[in-house]
């Protein structure tokens, strides 16, 4: 075979190529637009539910409430006992708790204590991306609806144990500010 050839047998191939490559990433072409009576068609069916086809499951998706204008969405870390152990859902309410251990320093002269850190906060999500509810409901993260000023004390009370109590529907009473209690407060009565 002579250069001329080669050469022309490569022109032809890499056009070949090129037009099939283009074909396969751009998948079928494009088809002129519809009737005006189909896009009606096409609308109403996009306003109806989908029914679900039994045997097939929809893929579970975290559910994230809105915020409140103004508020804040903050994530802390829990676990199973500090978490409310799966009971908590997007839209439950709950109070959070932070029990500070007193540096080595201090020991003598103060106590551990619980303080009731922030009251009646809404949850807006919990966990993670998951695939299936029961996976959801071993969640790590729970997302609270939180004021910024909050948000700024919970941020600082990372450092310590946070627990979460569950609020029943309709409670919205609040214990005084600066509710907390010492570990001194527990033994009282049973060590003296």
């Amino acid at each position: 075979m002579n250069t001329k050839k080669i050469w022309l047998f490569a022109m032809v191939f890499g056009v070949l190529a090129t037009l099939m490559m283009f074909m396969m990433v751009n998948g079928e072409p494009k088809k002129s637009a519809p009737p005006a009576s189909t896009e009606v068609a096409d609308a109403k069916k996009k306003e109806e539910p989908e029914v679900a086809v039994i045997g097939q499951e929809e893929p579970f998706k975290n559910e994230l409430i809105p915020i409140t204008s103004g508020n804040r969405a903050i994530s802390i870390k829990v676990e199973d006992p500090q978490g409310v152990a799966g009971f908590i859902t997007p839209g439950s309410f709950v109070d959070v708790v932070a029990v500070m251990k007193v540096p080595e320093e201090y020991k003598e002269r103060q106590h551990d204590a619980a303080t009731l850190l922030l009251q009646n906060v809404k949850i807006v999500a919990i966990g993670h991306a998951a695939d299936d509810e029961e996976t959801m409901k071993r969640y790590q993260m729970v997302t609270i609806e939180v004021t910024p000023k909050e948000g700024l004390a919970l941020g600082f009370a990372t450092n310590y144990d946070l627990y979460l109590m569950l609020r029943s529907k309709g409670d919205d009473k609040v214990e005084p500010e600066h509710t907390h209690v010492h570990e001194d407060d527990l033994h009282e009565g049973v060590f003296r």
